[in-house]
């Protein structure tokens, strides 16, 4: 009996790492890893609660406790704290409905950082990316719509979805260095990077990604009005950490993209070498410049998409390079507002109306600004631009 209690204490073990190791390795497919997300606690506590059974039943039969049970119990009981603790939807728990802050010069926030802004149903929010990345996911409502931020530390990419059919998300996995996301109710997987489910009862479908502004805090306050803020603390902002402390630094500062091998991406730059790629349909295929560039020079007009990327303060953002059929110039001004040097139409840098002739807002396009090896991994067709 002691060797049969070993081999169920090991396999237990191996049933409650699995969502590590089998995230981290190729030879495991994702379908693999949804399949474990439903039969991981029901193996686990089966092998527990039967082996402790039989524990009470021999000690009852013989009088007397088998000791040799204890260190398979023990590696039994670690096992079930594993499946719970080292599973992605527990080590990064989803936000729902955060609340707002209602002083936003209360805001333990500097300048220099940066939030993701979305203006969808009429409602503008700003969530700092200190924040989210500690959740991976904040689901909101925006009117009558329910919206899911969505946020690979590993790769970087900052994607919202319209999730109002479907309900809000959570982190489900872990695939090709970037996280995959799942919704509640059906539990249906989808690749963050591409949309795209993957398997569950939804599949085949993509999400609905919705367009996502990055800018500084500096340059958010000053906006008139400003867009509401997640209600942060200290303690939400404080540096990101994996399970393992310390590991995240050396992650970032070296060449490692856990979960895909460096003979499976594109080693044209350096792993972490920022890119702002177009993922707005209007590209297609989709295509990036390097962010480095972008910020050099402030203002980049992209004619064959009619389109403008605006840097200000390490951030880019992209608009249409024409309200209404008539065609802009758009500069940008000192203190950071859009300009029309043909009407003299300012906007500021989210593209809201401040004043001129062209009463209209500029209409964003949905950009990600995350890894180059992320992006060329999940986009390989797409073409870089160099300036």
């Amino acid at each position: 009996m002691p060797v049969v209690a070993y081999v169920l204490a090991i396999i237990a073990l191996a049933v409650g790492t699995a969502a590590v190791y089998m995230a981290l390795l190729q030879q495991f497919p994702v379908q693999w890893l949804y399949y474990h997300y439903f039969v991981r606690k029901p193996i686990v506590w089966t092998i527990l609660i039967g082996f402790a059974a039989w524990v009470c039943w021999e000690s009852w039969r013989t009088g007397r406790f088998p000791v040799w049970s204890i260190v398979p119990l023990a590696m039994m009981g670690l096992a079930v704290v594993l499946t719970y603790r080292l599973h992605q939807e527990a080590a990064f728990q989803a936000v729902d409905f955060p609340s707002m802050s209602r002083d936003l010069h209360a805001l333990p926030l500097t300048d220099e950082r940066q939030l993701a802004v979305i203006n969808y149903g009429g409602v503008l929010k700003a969530y700092p990316l200190d924040y989210v990345i500690h959740h991976h996911i904040i689901n909101d409502r925006f009117g009558q719509h329910l919206v899911a931020l969505t946020y690979c530390a590993m790769c970087r990419s900052i994607i919202p979805f319209d999730v109002s059919e479907i309900g809000p998300l959570f982190v489900a996995s872990f695939k090709n260095a970037n996280m995959i996301v799942a919704d509640r109710r059906t539990r249906t997987f989808f690749q963050q990077a591409t949309f795209a489910s993957v398997v569950g009862k939804l599949h085949p479908r993509k999400l609905t990604m919705l367009p996502v502004q990055i800018l500084p805090w500096g340059e958010l306050k000053r906006l008139n009005p400003p867009p509401q803020v997640a209600n942060v603390t200290e303690a939400d902002l404080q540096a990101f950490e994996l399970p393992i402390p310390g590991i995240w630094r050396r992650i970032m500062a070296s060449e490692t993209t856990p979960g895909l091998p460096r003979s499976q991406r594109d080693n044209t730059f350096r792993a972490r070498t920022q890119v702002v790629g177009i993922i707005d349909p209007i590209a297609d295929p989709p295509l990036a410049y390097l962010k480095d560039e972008l910020l050099k020079r402030g203002v980049v007009r992209n004619r064959e998409l009619d389109l403008y990327l605006v840097a200000i303060n390490n951030t880019v953002n992209a608009f249409r390079g024409a309200i209404k059929d008539r065609t802009l110039s758009i500069t940008l001004s000192s203190d950071n507002t859009l300009l029309d040097s043909t009407s003299g139409t300012v906007w500021d840098p989210l593209g809201k109306h401040i004043s001129g002739p062209i009463q209209a807002d500029l209409r964003p396009v949905a950009i990600s600004d995350e890894y180059w090896f992320s992006w060329k991994r999940f986009h390989p067709t797409s073409k870089l631009l160099r300036l």
